[in-house]
């Protein structure tokens, strides 16, 4: 699933529609209960791609834990900009 675009001229009535669009992606886990999250790792056409992370009930802790675990390893934000600069190099 594609983030929608950041549009400062949406209408708030357009801004609720499209988040009603990204329900189907978390619904799940907020019926049942279950903590999760999304960990940005990658980029793709400039958005970030998420990674989302679930755990058993009431192991929030847990969690958190391993999201920052995997967020100091894979610095996605500076690895995306490093690869960006490698192709502007190899392509100029």
């Amino acid at each position: 699933m594609t983030a929608h675009r950041y549009n400062p001229n949406q209408t708030v009535s357009e801004l609720i529609d499209h988040g009603w669009n990204m329900l189907a992606n978390t619904a799940p886990f907020n019926m049942t209960g279950y903590p999760s999250l999304s960990v940005p790792c990658e980029k793709s056409n400039g958005l970030p791609v998420g990674m989302m992370l679930t755990a058993s009930h009431f192991e929030d802790g847990a969690l958190l834990r391993v999201a920052h675990a995997f967020e100091q390893q894979m610095p996605w934000d500076k690895r995306w900009s490093l690869e960006a600069s490698r192709i502007a190099r190899s392509s100029g």
